[in-house]
C-alpha cells in the first residue's frame, strides 16, 4: 500500500511539471457558496476541459496547455459567466447572478438537465425542477433515479436501504422526511458503492443539500396528512425555528395514528422421516398504531469558520394487532387437524432517546467535523393466542418480550487540500449492548435471556486528486470489532468474536467530449443485525417458530461499479461478490419434526450483477423520465436433494410523468413494474405493478399548498414469494390492499434552511437495531 501511494504522488509531480491549474470558488446570492456548478474551459471555441464545484463551491482544473483560455461558468437558476483565465490560473471569487423565470417560488426551466454524475455519485437538481413541488423529501426520492419504492420502502436499486443524510446530519427517523419540504431542497446524491467515509456495512448512501439559510425571526412548517388505505389514517406535524444573529433555536413534533389490514396466507410443505406434512394457514390481522416523537435543539455560528449545536429527541410507539390463523395440517395427503388461532399482541417503545452534538469548523485550511450521539430505547411486546383444535386439545399461549438498546459513538472527520485535491482523515468510535429477554408459557418454546456486547473501533483515510481530465480517489478504512455474546448471563467463547478488517477503495472518474463515466471498486462487510442474531424461539403457531443465530458470520462483500452519462442518459453496471451471505432456512423441528422452525444461516458465497439505464425527455408542459434495470443473482443450492438454480434475472420498469396543467396545477403519474426475480433462496413470484398519481396546487406563492396523493391506483402492488430449502417450501400470499388515497394540507411561514450542521455518530450500528 506504501508503494501504491508513492506511486500515485509520483505520476501526478510528473503531470504537475507540464501541466497548469485553474482554480476558484464559486457563489451566489448572499455570498452562499454553490455545488456541482459547471466550470468548463474553451480555447477559443474548443471545448478543452471541464468540471463541478464541490460542496464549498470550490474547483480545480489541471490543463496541459498553456494557451489563452476562456472559462463557463454556469448553474440553473443563474445567469452564465465567460470569463478569461488569468496567467496565474487563479479566478478567485466567482459570483453568479440570479436569474430565470419563476413560477411562484419554483423555477422551472423546460430544458434542464435534472440528474448529472459527479464522480460517483448520481446527483439530481431539485431546486428549479418541477420535483422542487413534489411534496416531501419522501415524495422527492422516490423519484429519483436509482431509488426503488419497495411497497413503501425506500430502496436503491440492487443495493436495498440506503443510510440518508440531510446537510451531512445521518437521518435515524424516516419519518424526518416527512417534515423535510421539496421546495426547501436543493440537491439529491445517490451514491451506490460508498468509499472509505463511510461504515463498512454501507452499501448505498443518498446526500440530501436544503437551500442557503435566509433571514432571522421565527419560522415554521404544518403540516397534516388525512386518507384512507383499508382503514383510515393521519400524519400531522409542526417544525418551528426562531433565528437570531447565529443562533437558531428549533423544535418539532409528530404525531401518526391509524390502522393497517394484514392478510396474508402461507403454504408450508415439510419432509421428513415420517413423510411430508402440509400446512396451509391464512393471517387476518388489523394494527393500530399510535406513534409520536419530539424533539429540541439549537446550532450556533460563531462565524463562517465555526459552528456547534445539540439536539435530544424523545419518541414512543405504541402497536396493537388483533386477528385470527385459521390452519390445516395434512401429513402424506390425509387431513390430521384443523386449528384456529385468536391472536393479540401489544408492543410498546416507551421511551426513545436519542442526543447528538457536534462541532463544525475550520482551522487554517484544515476542516474539523465531530459528532457525538447517545442512543437508548426499550422495546416491550406481549402476545396472547387462543388456540381451538378440532382433533386435538386448545390451548392458551403467552410470550413476553423485552428488548432494551443502548448506543455511545463519536465520529471525528478533519480535511485538508493537498496539491490538486483533498486528504481527509478520520476515526469512528461505537459501543453498543442489547439484551433480549424472553418467556414462554409452553415446553416446545424455551425461555431465553440474551446480551450483546459490541465496540467497532475504526479509522479511514481518503485521497482525492485531479490529474490532468482524471479524478482519482484512493481510500483505505481499517475496523476493529469485538462481539460478546451472553446466554443467561454467562459469556460464550464460542459466539464471541473479534474482527480486524482493512477495507479498500478506489474511484476513478473521466470526462470524453460529452461522455462522463467513473469506475470505482469497493470491500465492503455487513455484520448481522441483532434481531438475526438472537438465538430466541419466537413462538408463530404449533407449527411454526422463528429463530435467529447467534453463530452467523459477518457478510463480506468485493463489489466492481461502472457509471457514465451523455447528455440526458445514464447508465450504470455492476458486479458483486458476496461471501457469507445471510438467508433465511427451514428445518423440521421438534419431537416428531411435525413442526417448521425458520432461522438464519450464512450462505456461502454468490454472484450479484445489476445494470440501470434510464433517461429524461422535456415535450412541452410534459416532463417523462424512463429508467429500466436487470438484476440476476448466480446461485445453486439444494432442493429435496437435487440441485436447484435460482439464477432467473429480474426486471424492473419506471416511467415517471410531469404534467404542467393550467390554473398552475401540477400533475404526476408514475409507474413500476418488476418482473419475477431471486434474492438468494427467495423467490418473488409474480409481477407486481402499481400506478400513482399526484395533484399539487400551491397558494400565496407556495406557502400553503395542497395535494392529493393516489398510490396503487389499481391495487396491483402485492407481492407473493416462495422461499426454497431442501427439506421445506414455503409459498406467501399477499392480499392486504396497497391502494391509499390522501389528502395533504400544508402550511410555510418564513421558512428557512435548518443550520443544524450535525452529521451523527455510529449510523450504521442504529440501522442494525
Amino acid at each position: 500500500m506504501r508503494k501504491s501511494l508513492m506511486l500515485l504522488f509520483v505520476i501526478a509531480a510528473v503531470a504537475s511539471a507540464f501541466g497548469r491549474e485553474i482554480r476558484g470558488k464559486v457563489v451566489g446570492e448572499n455570498a452562499s457558496p454553490l455545488d456541482y456548478v459547471n466550470v468548463v474551459l474553451y480555447s477559443d471555441s474548443t471545448y478543452v476541459t471541464g468540471t463541478v464545484t464541490d460542496s464549498d463551491g470550490d474547483f480545480s482544473i489541471s490543463v496541459d496547455a498553456d494557451v489563452n483560455l476562456t472559462v463557463r461558468v454556469s448553474f440553473v437558476g443563474y445567469e452564465t459567466i465567460y470569463m478569461p483565465v488569468t496567467p496565474s490560473g487563479n479566478l478567485g471569487v466567482v459570483r453568479l447572478a440570479p436569474s430565470a423565470v419563476k413560477l411562484g417560488e419554483v423555477t422551472v426551466k423546460a430544458t434542464r438537465q435534472s440528474t448529472t454524475m459527479k464522480g460517483n455519485a448520481l446527483v439530481t437538481d431539485i431546486e428549479g425542477s418541477p420535483l422542487a413541488i413534489a411534496g416531501t423529501a419522501s415524495d422527492v426520492l422516490a423519484r429519483i433515479p436509482m431509488v426503488v419504492d419497495n411497497g413503501g420502502t425506500l430502496e436503491v436499486f440492487g443495493k436495498g436501504a440506503p443510510e440518508i443524510y440531510i446537510n451531512g446530519r445521518k437521518v435515524n427517523d424516516l419519518q424526518e422526511l416527512a417534515q423535510l419540504n421539496s421546495l426547501d431542497m436543493k440537491t439529491v446524491s445517490v451514491i451506490t458503492n460508498p468509499g472509505a467515509a463511510y461504515a463498512a456495512n454501507v452499501k448505498s448512501v443518498i446526500l440530501i443539500r436544503t437551500k442557503p439559510p435566509k433571514g432571522d425571526g421565527i419560522s415554521g412548517t404544518i403540516r397534516t396528512d388525512n386518507g384512507f388505505q383499508h382503514y383510515f389514517r393521519t400524519g400531522n406535524s409542526i417544525d418551528l425555528k426562531y433565528r437570531t444573529r447565529g443562533l437558531e433555536l428549533f423544535a418539532n413534533y409528530g404525531w401518526w395514528y391509524g390502522d393497517n389490514r394484514d392478510d396474508r396466507s402461507n403454504e408450508m410443505s415439510t419432509t421428513t422421516s415420517k413423510g411430508t406434512y402440509n400446512q396451509a394457514f391464512r393471517t387476518v390481522g388489523r394494527q393500530s398504531y399510535n406513534d409520536m416523537t419530539g424533539k429540541i435543539g439549537f446550532s450556533y455560528m460563531f462565524n463562517d469558520r465555526h459552528s456547534i449545536g445539540a439536539y435530544y429527541q424523545n419518541s414512543c410507539n405504541r402497536h396493537h394487532l388483533t386477528g385470527f390463523i385459521p390452519s390445516k395440517v395434512w401429513q402424506n395427503g390425509n387431513l390430521l387437524d384443523r386449528y384456529n388461532s385468536d391472536v393479540n399482541n401489544k408492543s410498546t417503545a416507551l421511551p426513545r432517546h436519542n442526543a447528538n452534538l457536534y462541532y463544525s469548523g475550520s482551522a487554517g485550511k484544515f476542516s474539523i467535523d465531530f459528532n457525538a450521539d447517545y442512543l437508548w430505547y426499550k422495546n416491550r411486546e406481549l402476545s396472547l393466542s387462543d388456540e381451538f383444535s378440532e382433533e386435538g386439545e386448545g390451548r392458551t399461549v403467552n410470550t413476553m418480550s423485552t428488548v432494551r438498546n443502548r448506543m455511545f459513538a463519536e465520529k471525528l472527520v478533519v480535511s485538508h487540500p493537498l496539491w490538486r485535491g483533498m486528504i481527509q482523515v478520520g476515526e469512528e468510535y461505537s459501543d453498543t449492548r442489547t439484551t433480549n429477554t424472553f418467556t414462554a408459557d409452553i415446553t416446545e418454546v424455551p425461555d431465553a435471556d440474551n446480551r450483546v456486547d459490541e465496540s467497532n473501533m475504526a479509522a479511514f483515510l481518503h485521497i482525492a486528486q485531479q490529474l490532468g481530465r482524471f479524478n482519482i480517489g484512493v481510500g483505505l478504512r481499517y475496523e476493529h470489532v469485538k462481539f460478546d455474546y451472553y446466554d443467561m448471563g454467562r459469556l460464550r467463547d464460542g459466539q464471541s468474536k473479534t474482527y480486524d478488517n482493512i477495507f479498500p477503495s478506489l474511484d476513478v472518474a473521466v470526462n470524453v467530449g460529452a461522455v462522463r463515466m467513473a469506475l470505482n471498486y469497493s470491500g465492503k462487510t455487513v455484520r448481522p443485525g441483532y434481531g438475526q442474531l438472537d438465538g430466541a424461539v419466537s413462538y408463530i403457531n404449533r407449527l411454526t417458530f422463528e429463530t435467529g443465530n447467534p453463530y452467523l458470520r459477518p457478510t463480506k462483500m468485493q463489489t466492481v461499479e461502472y457509471m457514465a452519462q451523455w447528455r440526458r442518459f445514464f447508465a450504470q453496471l455492476s458486479y458483486t461478490y458476496v461471501k457469507d451471505g445471510v438467508y433465511h432456512v427451514t428445518e423440521p423441528y421438534g419431537a416428531d419434526g411435525e413442526a417448521t422452525i425458520i432461522r438464519t444461516a450464512n450462505l456461502d458465497h454468490r454472484h450479484y450483477f445489476q445494470a440501470f439505464a434510464g433517461g429524461q425527455f422535456n415535450v412541452g408542459v410534459w416532463q417523462p423520465r424512463v429508467n429500466v434495470g436487470v438484476m440476476k443473482q448466480w446461485l445453486t443450492l439444494p432442493v429435496h436433494g437435487e440441485p436447484m438454480s435460482m439464477n432467473t434475472p429480474g426486471f424492473l420498469f419506471q416511467w415517471q410523468n410531469v404534467v404542467h396543467l393550467p390554473f398552475d396545477i401540477w400533475l404526476n403519474v408514475d409507474a413500476q413494474l418488476m418482473t419475477p426475480s431471486w434474492d438468494n433462496n427467495m423467490k418473488l413470484s409474480n409481477t407486481p405493478w402499481y400506478v400513482n398519481a399526484k395533484l399539487y396546487k400551491g397558494f400565496l406563492k407556495n406557502a400553503f399548498s395542497v395535494t392529493l396523493d393516489v398510490k396503487d391506483l389499481f391495487n396491483s402492488s402485492q407481492k407473493d414469494a416462495v422461499m426454497y430449502n431442501d427439506a421445506v417450501r414455503i409459498v406467501q400470499k399477499n392480499f392486504s390492499s396497497g391502494r391509499s388515497v390522501m389528502l395533504t394540507l400544508q402550511y410555510r411561514f418564513n421558512t428557512t434552511r435548518d443550520r443544524y450542521r450535525g452529521a451523527g455518530a455510529g449510523n450504521s450500528e442504529k440501522s442494525r437495531f
